[in-house]
């Protein structure tokens, strides 16, 4: 089975590091390869440069904002079943409500639980 790329999009380096290794293998769901985005702007041409299966994205980050990421992403309709996890410290009702009407299929709260993104990862790839 071929790896399922999962882009990786946060400005801070420890947080993408804690994230690949949270999900690094997951059962069912076979091997995955991680490709880091350093902010929204970067994590967007490298999502134009290679087909993902999944994206996990931030949303306070400079150069583009992970839902103007999203936005992005979800107006190119080829690219509109690709699954997206917004992560972030962004906790009111009106952000994950953005996040979620942007296109976002589920929108997880930092400090993460690795149990609970485990579980979103396999839901959305299986």
């Amino acid at each position: 089975m071929a790896d399922r790329r999962v882009l990786v999009v946060d400005d801070s380096a420890t947080m993408r590091q804690l994230l690949i290794m949270a999900v690094r293998k997951l059962d069912g769901i076979g091997p995955l390869s991680f490709i880091e985005g350093v902010d929204g702007k970067d994590g967007y041409e490298k999502f134009c440069a290679s087909n993902f299966d999944l994206v996990l994205s931030d949303i306070k980050m400079p150069n583009m904002t992970g839902l103007d990421l999203i936005a992005k992403i979800r107006q190119e309709s080829e690219h509109k079943d690709v699954p997206i996890i917004i992560i972030s410290t962004k906790g009111e009702e009106h952000d994950i409500q953005a996040g979620l009407s942007l296109g976002a299929n589920e929108y997880l709260l930092k400090p993460i639980s690795t149990i609970r993104l485990k579980e979103v990862i396999t839901r959305l790839l299986t």
